[in-house]
C-alpha cells in the first residue's frame, strides 16, 4: 500500500502527547474517555481553573461522565486527585506514563466488568452472557425470597480492617465513587457503612457502584442513607445491579405518598403514571412535599376527578412561575386571589356603570317624551 505524510498548512498551537498514551493506553479506552483525556492535556496549558460542568458542557456530556472518564484514567494511573488540607478537592495531576509489558492488562476481567468497555466481538459475547446468567440468577433469587431476610447485624470495624479493605482496588473504587457522587470526603464512619455494605451484606461492586448512583440521583447525598436502601434491597432479595434497577422502578420512593395523597390503592405505577412523576421530580426539580401539595389542591378543586393530568397542569403552572417551596405556592395563591379579587370588583365596576347609563338613558328617553307630548298638546290647543 502507498504511505502517506501528515503536515499543516497553518502556524497552529499543539498539545504534546505522549507516544506512550496512543501506544498503550488509546487502544482499548473507551473513545469518551480518550476525548477527555486529550482535552485535559489541551487545559493543562492554560494554567487556568476549570470546573467538571465546563468540561461536560464543552463535550455536551453529563457531569457523571466526566467523572467516570477521570475515575478510569485514574485507575490506569494516568492521573491523579490533589487535595488541600480541609480535604477539598483542587486539582487534578497527569501523571508520567509507562510502557505496559502486556497489553492483555488493560484487559482485565475488573476492568471490563468496571467500565463495560468489551475489548472485542468475544468479550462482548462474555459480558453478554454474564448478564443473561445474572438476569436467571435474579429471577431465582425472588422466587426464592419468599419471606425478608434476616438482616446481619453490624460489627464495630477495626482501623486494621478498614486499611486493608482500602487497599483492595475493588472498594478503593467504590470509596471514589461515593465522594465523586456525594461531593464530599467520606468520614470514617461512611467508610465502616461500605465495608458492611460490601462485605457483611455481600453486594457485588455492581450493586454497591448503582446504589451510590441512586441515592444520589434522588439528592440523598448520604451514605448513611444508602445503607437503609442496602437493607431494604438485602431483604427483597436482590442481588445484581438488573434486579436493583427492576426495584427502584417498581418502588421509586415518590409513588407510594402520591399514590397515597391520591387515594391510588396501586402499589405500582402505570406507565403514564410513573412518566409524570417522574417529569415532575427530573425535569421540574419538584421535591415531594410540593408534589404533594399539588395532588392536595387537585382533590380539593376536583373531588370527584382529580387525576395526574389535573395534578400535571397545576405542577407546569408552578414551574412556569417558579415556584421553588411551599412559601412561593402561598405566594401565588395570595396573588392568584388578588387578582380574582381585583377582576371581581372591576366586573362589577362595569355593570354598576351599565346599569346607570341604562338609567340615564332612560329618563333621557322619559323626558323626551314629555317634552313631545307636552308640544302635540300645545299645538292641538292652539288649532
Amino acid at each position: 500500500m502507498s504511505y502517506i505524510t501528515i503536515s499543516t498548512e497553518k502556524n497552529e498551537t499543539y498539545s504534546s502527547i505522549s507516544n506512550l498514551f496512543i501506544d498503550h493506553y488509546m487502544t482499548h479506552a473507551n473513545g469518551e474517555f480518550v476525548k477527555i483525556y486529550l482535552y485535559l492535556v489541551r487545559l493543562m496549558s492554560y494554567n487556568m481553573p476549570v470546573s467538571v460542568a465546563e468540561i461536560a458542557d464543552h463535550f455536551n456530556l453529563t457531569e457523571k461522565d466526566i467523572c467516570r472518564a477521570i475515575k478510569y484514567w485514574i485507575s490506569q494511573d494516568v492521573m491523579k486527585l490533589n487535595y488541600n488540607a480541609n480535604g477539598e478537592l483542587t486539582g487534578i495531576t497527569l501523571l508520567p506514563l509507562e510502557e505496559k509489558k502486556n497489553d492483555s492488562d488493560m484487559l482485565s476481567r475488573d476492568n471490563i466488568a468496571l467500565f463495560k468497555i468489551p475489548a472485542d466481538k468475544a468479550a462482548n459475547k462474555a459480558v453478554n452472557e454474564k448478564t443473561d446468567n445474572e438476569k436467571a440468577t435474579n429471577k431465582k433469587n425472588k422466587e426464592a425470597a419468599s419471606s425478608k431476610k434476616a438482616i446481619p447485624s453490624k460489627q464495630n470495624i477495626s482501623p486494621e480492617l478498614i486499611s486493608r479493605f482500602e487497599q483492595d482496588t475493588a472498594f478503593s473504587d467504590i470509596i471514589f465513587e461515593a465522594e465523586t457522587y456525594f461531593c464530599k470526603e467520606l468520614s470514617s464512619k461512611d467508610i465502616e457503612s461500605l465495608i458492611y455494605i460490601y462485605d457483611s451484606l455481600k453486594f457485588p461492586f455492581e450493586l454497591v457502584e448503582y446504589l451510590i448512583e441512586y441515592c444520589a440521583s434522588i439528592n440523598k447525598n448520604s451514605v448513611r442513607y444508602a445503607e437503609v436502601v442496602a437493607h431494604s434491597w438485602y431483604q427483597q432479595g436482590i442481588t445484581t445491579k438488573e434486579a436493583a434497577i427492576e426495584s427502584v422502578k417498581s418502588y421509586n420512593p415518590l409513588y407510594r405518598p402520591v399514590f397515597k395523597q391520591l387515594g391510588i390503592e396501586r402499589s405500582v405505577p402505570t406507565t403514564i403514571e410513573s412518566a409524570y412523576i417522574d417529569t415532575w421530580y427530573e425535569d421540574m426539580q419538584f421535591d415531594l412535599p410540593l408534589i404533594l401539595e399539588a395532588c392536595k389542591k387537585a382533590i380539593i378543586q376536583k373531588p370527584t376527578s382529580a387525576n395526574f393530568a389535573y395534578v400535571n397542569g397545576i405542577l407546569e403552572n408552578w414551574h412556569k412561575n417558579n415556584v421553588k417551596s411551599l412559601k412561593d405556592v402561598e405566594r401565588l395563591d395570595k396573588e392568584f386571589a388578588k387578582q380574582k379579587t381585583f377582576d371581581k370588583l372591576q366586573a362589577k365596576d362595569i355593570q354598576t356603570r351599565s346599569r346607570s347609563f341604562e338609567t340615564f338613558a332612560k329618563r333621557d328617553n322619559n323626558a323626551q317624551l314629555d317634552e313631545m307630548e307636552k308640544l302635540f298638546l300645545q299645538e292641538i290647543n292652539h288649532k
